[in-house]
């Protein structure tokens, strides 16, 4: 079995990928920064105290409430130099081809910790911090069920599309 898919430019497959991955890490900053920013305005209105340790508290509260914000700028200048690349990634029994106009690679199964077939991309982790975003939303159905066996198969189950699995702990997280 062999699936072939040729992902046309599109800027916003990385960062849809970033927000689904860091989704909890983002959360926690813009609860984090909420609190934090919270209580400094409390402080500044209510408490009387040092105004440099209270302008301190705000800066900290709305640099965490930024910093989701400051990651996604980060990856689109990343991305800037492939998001004009079209890919076309080969997915059979041996692993994932990834072939640009700049070359191919080769990545064998074992090499990929975890996976998520989400509704619009199959993510792929070789780390803790480091995936791969796979567009399936072109995908057929009967491609996307041979695409689900193949994970299955691989010991990278598939899950009901939006909980991550990894090898070594099969329940949902």
């Amino acid at each position: 079995m062999r699936i072939v898919i040729v992902s046309p430019p599109d800027r916003r497959r990385p960062i849809a990928a970033l927000r689904h991955v860091s989704r909890w890490s983002f959360r926690a900053c813009y609860a984090v920064g909420a609190v934090v920013l919270t209580l400094g305005l409390v402080s500044v209105i209510a408490l009387p105290g040092d105004p440099v340790l209270d302008v301190v508290i705000i800066l900290l509260g709305l640099a965490c409430l930024a910093y989701p914000t400051w990651v996604e700028a980060s990856v689109r200048r990343q991305q800037r130099d492939y998001a004009a690349m079209e890919i076309e990634y080969e997915i059979d029994e041996d692993g994932i081809t990834t072939r640009t106009a700049h070359g191919a690679s080769a990545m064998r199964w074992s090499a990929i910790e975890r996976a998520a077939l989400l509704p619009d991309l199959l993510l792929l982790w070789v780390s803790r911090n480091q995936y791969f975003p796979i567009p399936v939303d072109a995908l057929a159905p009967e491609d996307r069920a041979d695409l689900a066996d193949l994970l299955e198969r691989q010991g990278l189950p598939h899950g009901d599309r939006t909980r991550l699995w990894t090898t070594s702990d099969p329940d949902p997280r």
